[in-house]
């Protein structure tokens, strides 16, 4: 199964993301900061980053600018924003910073995990679908 890495500095938060992607048989390395999470990322080179824009280190759109800088544009898995922001214009920024998706929490678990089995796939490079419910596929352009 796909191994994923949560950056989520709300411990709650990520108890839950943790409890259901492990559920379904992910594999989860959790970090509560940014500068950490890009350290992993660069290490251990997961299929999928789940990461929340408002970390305490660094905000969202300069740590998806580190990760594609770090493991390269092309190279870089699927990132997917998880956030409490909700206003349409997040999603155009977390797009426009290199997002493959936006989730808005609180979330719909079972739409969360399609969304996850979509993005941690290998197929995953190709056009995202949109979702309701707070889980928005970003298609790539």
């Amino acid at each position: 199964m796909s191994y994923i890495l949560l950056i989520e500095d709300n411990q709650a938060n990520a108890d839950m993301v943790i409890r259901i992607l492990s559920a379904e048989g992910y594999e989860i390395k959790h970090t509560l900061r940014g500068l950490e999470g890009a350290k992993l990322a660069r290490q251990e080179r997961p299929d999928l980053i789940l990461l929340d824009f408002d970390l305490p280190d660094i905000d969202g759109r300069t740590m998806i600018l580190t990760l594609k800088k770090q493991l390269g544009d092309k190279a870089a898995p699927p990132i997917v924003a998880v956030t409490a922001r909700t206003a349409d214009i997040e999603k155009v920024v977390a797009e426009r910073f290199g997002c493959s998706a936006f989730v808005s929490k609180p979330f719909i678990p079972e739409e969360f995990v399609a969304l996850v089995k979509r993005m941690a796939t290998p197929t995953a490079n190709e056009s995202r679908v949109s979702t309701q419910n707070g889980i928005d596929g970003i298609p790539e352009g």
